[in-house]
C-alpha cells in the first residue's frame, strides 16, 4: 500500500529531496515519484534489495512517462546487430553504454541481471567505460526486451547515430598498451637499480659465490634491451615523422640522448671499463611514460571533436502507406518517406510537417531559446527538437543534405589545431641544438689536451643533459592539474591548453543555454491584482494559446485551469477570450488598447472589457551564480546571443562590471566576432553550448564548451565543463595561471641538476654512481615539488567550490 504524506525527506531510491505533500510511501519507505517507486518494487519482487546496501540512496531517477516505443528500433535485425557482440544458436551477447553507473550498487545490480529474468544468462559491467556486456537466450528475450529492461531500472542504454565506437575502442587498447609499457619498464627499471647498488657502493671488484660484477652487467644489459626498444619505442618513432617533416620535435633530443646512452652503456660492459647508464636510461623512459600517462588519464571517455550523428537517434520511426511504423536506420530514409517524430525527438531531416502541432526549439542550431510554432505545409529543420506531441513530416532532404548537416559541415565551422604557446616547444627548438654545441666544444676541447676524455666527456654531455628531467617539470605538472580539472567537471583537450590559458585577456560568452538555463524562463506580473476567477480563465487563454510566451505564462500560474469554447488568437497581436459574459483580452500594448508602448518582445499585456490591468514579463533564467562569475572576471567580457535585444536590461541588473552585448547573432556572425578580437592582438576564450556557437569555438583561442553531463552532444571545443561548474570559471583559470608558475619553479630546479651534471660531464668527472645519483635526485625532486605544488593549487583555487558566492 502507498499513500502521499506532507513532508520534506529524501527519496530512498535515488536520494532526490521529496517535495512537500508529493511524497509516496510504499512498505513505509518514501519515494519522491512513482517511477522511483516502480523501480524498488521491481528490486524488491526479484529480492534485489540488497542493491540499497551497498550504497543509500544509490538509484539513478526514472522518467515517470517513458515512450513504450523508444526502443523499437532495435527490433530491426540491421539495427539490433550493432550491439551485438557475440552469437550463436545457444545465447546472443550484448554491449550497452549505460552513462548512469557510477557506484558499487550500480556494478552488483547489472551483474544480476539474471535474477530480473532467467532467459539473461549472465551479465559483466565494464566499470571505467560505464558499458555492460548481457549474455542471453535470444529465442525468450529480445535485443529490445532487454534494453527495455535496463530503462526500467533507471539504466537507459545510451544510443545514437554516432557509430564511431572502433575509434574509442582503439584508444582504449592504445591506454591498455600504455600499461603494459610502463609496467615493464618499471619493472626492469626497479631491478637494474637492484643490481646496480654494488657499482654505487665501490664493490664491482668483489666476486662471491659465483656471482660477479660481470653476471649482474650482463642481466642489466638484457633488461634494458626490451625497455628501449618496445616502451621507448615512441620517441623514435615521433623524432621520426619530425625529421621527415623538417622538424625539431621535443622527442628527438631524448631520442638521442636514450641512443648515446645505451651505446656508450654497452660499450663499457663489453669492454669492461664500467657498469654504463642502463639505471638512467631505463628511469628516463619510465618516468616519461609514467607522466604522459597522468595527461592521458583525463581524456579515455571524452570526445572533444565530436560528429555531428552523436546528436540523432540512431533510427527513425517510418510510416508505410497503410500507416504502420516500420523503425529503419536513418541514413536509410529517402526523399518522400513519411516520419513521425515524437515529443522531445530531435529531427534529423528537413521535412513538410503534414500532421500535427510542431512546436520547435531550435535553440541548439540558432541560440534563440522560444520554440518555433509551425504550421502544417510549413517547413521544418534538421536539427530541431519537437516539444509538443508527435508530428509527422514528408522528407524533402536526405539525411546527408539537410540544413543542420550543411552547417556542420561548413569549412568555417571546423575544428583546427590552434598554435599556442608551448614551454615543451621552446625546449625542441633550442635545447638540442644548445647540448649539441656544449658537447662538440668539451670533444673539441678534450682533443687538445687530452684525447682519451674526448669521447667520455662528449657522450656524458648528451646523457646527463637529456631534456627529459626538464620535460618532467611540464608532463608532471600538467598531468596534475588535468586530473585536479577533470575532477573538479572541467575536462581539457590536451595539456597545452593549460599553458594557454594564462594568456587569455577576453572573454565571449552565448547567452542562451550558456548563461541562462535553457528551458527555463522567469514570469513576472506588473499590474493591478486579479481576482481568482480571472486568473483562472487567463490561465486557460495561455495554455490553449500556442505562442511560445503564452506557454511560459500558463507553466508559471498554478490556477485551475478551465477550458474555454469562445477563444480566438490574432496572428502577430495575441489572444481574446469571453467568459461569463466577460471579455478578455492577452497580446501586445496596441492589442489590449495600452498606450504605453512594448518595451520588449517579452512582455504580454493584459485587459478586461478593455480596460487595460498589467503585463506580464517574461525572461530568460541566468543560472545560479554566474552573475557572481561574470562580476569577478579581471577580463573584458562580451556576450552574444541568437536572441533580440529584449533580455539586455535583465543582463545589465546582474552584472556589474562593463560587458558588451551583441543581439540577433547569426553563428557567422559569431565566428566573425571571435576574429574581429583577434586581428586586435587579443586572446580570447569562447564559451558556449550548441552547435550555433561550432563556429566561434572553433576560431577562438580556447573553445569551452557547456555541457550538463559529459555524454552530452557538444560541438567540437578545446575544452568540456559541466553547466553546473560554470560558476567556477575564474577558478579555473586561476589555477591554469599558478600552474604556469609551478611550471616555472620546476624547470629551474630541474635546470640546476642539468648545469651540475653538465659540469662533470665537461670536466671529465662524470663517474657512475655521480650519474646514478645525479639523476635519480633530479627526477624525485620535479616530481615531489611538482605533486607539492599541484595539492597547492588545488587547495588553494578550489577551497571555496562549493561556495561560489564568497568567490
Amino acid at each position: 500500500m502507498n499513500k502521499i504524506v506532507e513532508n520534506n525527506t529524501a527519496c530512498y531510491h535515488c536520494g532526490d529531496a521529496c517535495s512537500s505533500g508529493s511524497t509516496i510511501l510504499f512498505n513505509e519507505k518514501p519515494f519522491c515519484c512513482s517511477g522511483c517507486k516502480t523501480v524498488y518494487q521491481i528490486l524488491n519482487k526479484s529480492d534485489l534489495c540488497d542493491y540499497y546496501s551497498f550504497n543509500a540512496e544509490a538509484g539513478v531517477k526514472v522518467n515517470e512517462n517513458r515512450d513504450a516505443t523508444k526502443f523499437a528500433f532495435l527490433d530491426n535485425p540491421t539495427i539490433a546487430a550493432t550491439f551485438i557482440t557475440f552469437a550463436n544458436q545457444q545465447q546472443t551477447a550484448v554491449k550497452f553504454y549505460l552513462p548512469q553507473i557510477h557506484c558499487s550498487s550500480c556494478l552488483w545490480l547489472l551483474e544480476n541481471l539474471h535474477k530480473l529474468n532467467p532467459s539473461i544468462f549472465f551479465s559483466s559491467v565494464n566499470f571505467p567505460a560505464k558499458e555492460v556486456t548481457v549474455h542471453f537466450d535470444q529465442f525468450k528475450l529480445s535485443v529490445r526486451e532487454l534494453a527495455e529492461l535496463l530503462a526500467s531500472i533507471g539504466y537507459e542504454p545510451h544510443i545514437t547515430l554516432d557509430s564511431d565506437n572502433h575509434t574509442v575502442n582503439d584508444q582504449k587498447m592504445l591506454s591498455r598498451k600504455a600499461l603494459v609499457k610502463i609496467g615493464i619498464a618499471g619493472f626492469c627499471f626497479a631491478n637494474i637499480m637492484m643490481l646496480s647498488f654494488p657499482e654505487y657502493l665501490g664493490l664491482e671488484t668483489l666476486a662471491r659465490d659465483g656471482l660477479s660484477p660481470v653476471m649482474f652487467r650482463a642481466i642489466n644489459l638484457v633488461l634494458s634491451i626490451p625497455v628501449l626498444l618496445y616502451c621507448g619505442a615512441e620517441f623514435f618513432v615521433n623524432s621520426w615523422y619530425g625529421f621527415k617533416q623538417k622538424m625539431l620535435n621535443i622527442d628527438a633530443p631524448i631520442a638521442l640522448a636514450l641512443i648515446v646512452t645505451f651505446a656508450r652503456s654497452v660499450y663499457e660492459i663489453v669492454s669492461g671499463t664500467g657498469a654504463g647508464y642502463l639505471d638512467s636510461m631505463t628511469g628516463i623512459i619510465f618516468f616519461m611514460l609514467l607522466g604522459r600517462a597522468f595527461q592521458t588519464k583525463t581524456f579515455a571517455n571524452l570526445k572533444f571533436n565530436r560528429d555531428f550523428k552523436a546528436y540523432f537517434p540512431i533510427a527513425v520511426c517510418k510510416l508505410n502507406e497503410a500507416g504502420e511504423e516500420i523503425f529503419l536506420p536513418v541514413n536509410e530514409i529517402s526523399v518522400d518517406d513519411k516520419i513521425r517524430i515524437r515529443n522531445n525527438e530531435v529531427i534529423p531531416f528537413d521535412g513538410i510537417l503534414i500532421n500535427g502541432k510542431a512546436e520547435i526549439d531550435y535553440s541548439f542550431v540558432t541560440g534563440e531559446n522560444e520554440p518555433n510554432t509551425v504550421k502544417i505545409s510549413e517547413i521544418v529543420y534538421a536539427g530541431g527538437k519537437q516539444t509538443n506531441g508527435a508530428i509527422e513530416l514528408l522528407v524533402i532532404k536526405p539525411f546527408s543534405q539537410s540544413n543542420f548537416t550543411r552547417l556542420w559541415n561548413n569549412e568555417a565551422f571546423k575544428k583546427e589545431e590552434k598554435n599556442g604557446y608551448t614551454f615543451t616547444g621552446i625546449i625542441s627548438n633550442y635545447f638540442a641544438v644548445v647540448v649539441l654545441i656544449i658537447a662538440a666544444a668539451a670533444f673539441i676541447y678534450w682533443m687538445n689536451i687530452n684525447p682519451k676524455n674526448a669521447w667520455n666527456a662528449m657522450t656524458a654531455v648528451l646523457i646527463v643533459a637529456c631534456p627529459c628531467a626538464l620535460l618532467l617539470t611540464t608532463t608532471f605538472t600538467q598531468g596534475f592539474l588535468l586530473n585536479i580539472f577533470s575532477n573538479k567537471g572541467m575536462y581539457l583537450k590536451n595539456a597545452n591548453i593549460l599553458q594557454t590559458i594564462p594568456f587569455i585577456n577576453h572573454i565571449v560568452f552565448d547567452k542562451t543555454g550558456t548563461l541562462t538555463y535553457p528551458n527555463i524562463s522567469t514570469v513576472q506580473y506588473e499590474g493591478s491584482p486579479l481576482n481568482a476567477a480571472d486568473e483562472m480563465v487567463f490561465a486557460a487563454m495561455f495554455a490553449q494559446s500556442l505562442h511560445p510566451l503564452s506557454k511560459s505564462i500558463a507553466h508559471s500560474m498554478q490556477a485551475n485551469q478551465l477550458v474555454l469554447e469562445h477563444i480566438k488568437e490574432v496572428a502577430g497581436s495575441g489572444i481574446e477570450a469571453w467568459e461569463n459574459e466577460t471579455h478578455y483580452k492577452a497580446g501586445s500594448a496596441a492589442f489590449v488598447g495600452s498606450s504605453a508602448p512594448n518595451k520588449t518582445g517579452s512582455e504580454v499585456w493584459i485587459s478586461i472589457n478593455d480596460k487595460v490591468y498589467g503585463k506580464y514579463e517574461v525572461a530568460n533564467l541566468l543560472r545560479e551564480h554566474v552573475d557572481v562569475m561574470i562580476n569577478s572576471l579581471p577580463y573584458a567580457v562580451s556576450i552574444l546571443s541568437g536572441d533580440n535585444s529584449r533580455t539586455e536590461a535583465y543582463l545589465q541588473e546582474h552584472f556589474n562590471q562593463k560587458v558588451v552585448y551583441h543581439f540577433n547573432q547569426t553563428p557567422e556572425n559569431k565566428l566573425a566576432f571571435i576574429a574581429s578580437l583577434q586581428n586586435q592582438q587579443e586572446t580570447v576564450m569562447m564559451v558556449g553550448d550548441g552547435l550555433n556557437d561550432a563556429g566561434a569555438l572553433s576560431k577562438s583561442n580556447i573553445g569551452l564548451a557547456v555541457v550538463d553531463n559529459t555524454i552530452q552532444f557538444s560541438p567540437a571545443s578545446d575544452a568540456i565543463i559541466l553547466a553546473k561548474n560554470l560558476p567556477y570559471l575564474n577558478q579555473y583559470i586561476k589555477a591554469a595561471i599558478l600552474s604556469k608558475r609551478l611550471i616555472t619553479i620546476t624547470f629551474i630546479i630541474s635546470l640546476i641538476y642539468n648545469v651540475l651534471g653538465i659540469y662533470f660531464s665537461v670536466t671529465a668527472q662524470l663517474s657512475p654512481i655521480v650519474a646514478a645519483v645525479l639523476m635519480p635526485m633530479s627526477t624525485l625532486s620535479i616530481v615531489s615539488t611538482t605533486l607539492i605544488g599541484s595539492i597547492y593549487i588545488d587547495r588553494f583555487c578550489f577551497k571555496l567550490f562549493n561556495q561560489p558566492n564568497t568567490i
